[in-house]
């Protein structure tokens, strides 16, 4: 039997995006509610109780699978051990205990799946971020800050050296206010 699993990671394919490219595979499509790495109940579910010898999980990429080398292999492993293929719809890749692939083939495969959890875990931590509403970027500076670092510039009175001291505004940021 065929088995779809979807987690709502949108690197590439959102979820509905996921599940219809799943659909074209099984209507048995397991949808995890959240995208973090902790309690995910459907594929733990899906792994403990679902499937059976020769059954084969779909997804349409590692990242959805696995959150990092180690887990990918413990799922692997769990897989071979029950003679489970894991087919993965973006890569055309089928992951068989008879499966052979070339070397430079699975450290490209390894190479942008550990890239994507890279993304992904960065993905996270900035939304989270801005939930908690934490502001992203460089902190602007103080209007009054560059005002007093232009007029002591134009006043001829003081070297850069000075106005960065006095003002902690780069040398940088004082000629791109004053070119405005």
């Amino acid at each position: 039997m065929k088995h779809g699993y979807i987690r709502p990671i949108d690197l590439y394919d959102d979820v509905e995006s996921q599940k219809k490219k799943l659909e074209e595979y099984t209507i048995n499509i397991y949808i995890e509610e959240h995208a973090e790495n902790k309690k995910r109940y459907q594929l733990d579910t899906l792994l403990n109780d679902t499937v059976k010898k020769n059954d084969q999980i779909i997804i349409t990429d590692i990242c959805i699978l696995a959150d990092s080398t180690k887990h990918l292999v413990d799922i692997i492993d769990a897989c071979n051990e029950k003679s489970v293929q894991i087919y993965i719809i973006n890569s055309d890749i089928l992951v068989s205990p008879n499966s052979v692939y070339n070397f430079q083939q699975v450290l490209n495969e390894i190479s942008n799946f550990q890239s994507d959890v890279v993304r992904f875990r960065t993905q996270l931590g900035v939304n989270k971020a801005i939930k908690e509403g934490q502001k992203m970027g460089r902190p602007k500076r103080s209007d009054d800050n560059i005002k007093r670092a232009v007029e002591m510039y134009m006043s001829k009175k003081y070297t850069l050296d000075d106005i960065k001291s006095a003002t902690n505004i780069s040398r940088a940021t004082l000629y791109r206010h004053l070119e405005k």
